[in-house]
């Protein structure tokens, strides 16, 4: 289950916000992101300017850690009104349930009751090949490439790839559309159905990321964090950090990929990055 709380800002700029905000709010995301990676409670999905406000997206295992984590930050940015939504489930799942908070009076009262989670109907392992729905007649196909179990609610990690392929025979001669580092909810719940499995391709573009740490320096790692070497001084500032999200997320960029809802600047790092792979920098 994959849980999120959206933060909402008035803001006085016209539609978008002033030029001084928007970079108020961009300071704000990464010190929010330090913020949860530091508790280990989730992360910042990405934004949404419109209509005079700004709307943040986090998501995370469980609403109310990913909230209080980050509590006295929403509540110090000087914007109001302000609101936060926290949402106990998948986006679009009709049994979630959801509680709203004004950022000026925090938490009041007990959480909602949670439903009872699906029970695991599969299990993935690498190389399965699964697919997404789209619409009511077609469905994008992808592969779990890599998986590393991961104790608590978070599951079982997996990297995923999202093949441009609408049919299962076009899954071997179809190029590599999106490359994501997620977690197994959907498949274990039956959402992305297993339909085979089969060896990963020896052509897909291993990801790395940047990894700082404080006390040590900034460092090369792949998509489940291993340490490959101390980052250049070009690397650090142009790797990016290595971030799981949620599996209802790929869905949503598969489909707007495939024109099924709008694309949003967040999910543009799901989009194959050549030159930042295992090939790439590592052994080239």
């Amino acid at each position: 289950m994959s849980d999120a709380v959206v933060v909402r800002y008035m803001l006085t700029g016209g539609t978008f916000g002033a030029a001084d905000e928007r970079a108020a709010v961009y300071a704000l995301q990464e010190r929010l992101r330090e913020a949860l990676a530091g508790q280990g409670a989730g992360e910042v999905s990405g934004n949404e300017f419109g209509g005079g406000e700004v709307a943040l997206f986090l998501d995370g295992p469980d609403a109310d850690r990913l909230y209080t984590a980050v509590e006295p930050l929403l509540r110090g940015f000087p914007h109001r009104p302000a609101r936060a939504t926290l949402r106990y489930g998948e986006a679009g799942d009709p049994t979630s349930v959801r509680r709203e908070v004004d950022l000026d009076a925090g938490l009041v009262g007990p959480p909602p009751a949670r439903p009872e989670p699906d029970p695991r109907t599969q299990v993935a392992v690498e190389g399965d090949v699964f697919r997404i729905p789209l619409d009511d007649a077609r469905s994008v196909f992808g592969q779990v490439v890599a998986k590393e179990g991961m104790a608590g609610t978070f599951g079982d990690a997996l990297l995923v790839v999202v093949f441009d392929a609408l049919s299962l025979d076009a899954v071997d001669t179809a190029d590599i559309l999106l490359i994501a580092n997620t977690f197994d909810d959907c498949l274990v719940a039956g959402d992305w159905p297993i339909v085979e499995r089969r060896p990963v391709s020896a052509d897909v573009p291993w990801p790395v990321y940047k990894e700082s740490t404080t006390s040590i320096g900034t460092f090369v790692v792949d998509h489940f964090g291993n340490h490959f070497r101390v980052a250049t001084p070009h690397e650090a500032r142009t790797l990016k950090s290595r971030t799981q999200c949620s599996p209802a997320i790929v869905a949503e960029a598969a489909r707007a990929a495939f024109g099924v809802g709008d694309w949003l600047d967040r999910y543009d790092r799901f989009i194959p990055d050549e030159s930042a792979t295992v090939a790439r920098v590592i052994h080239g």
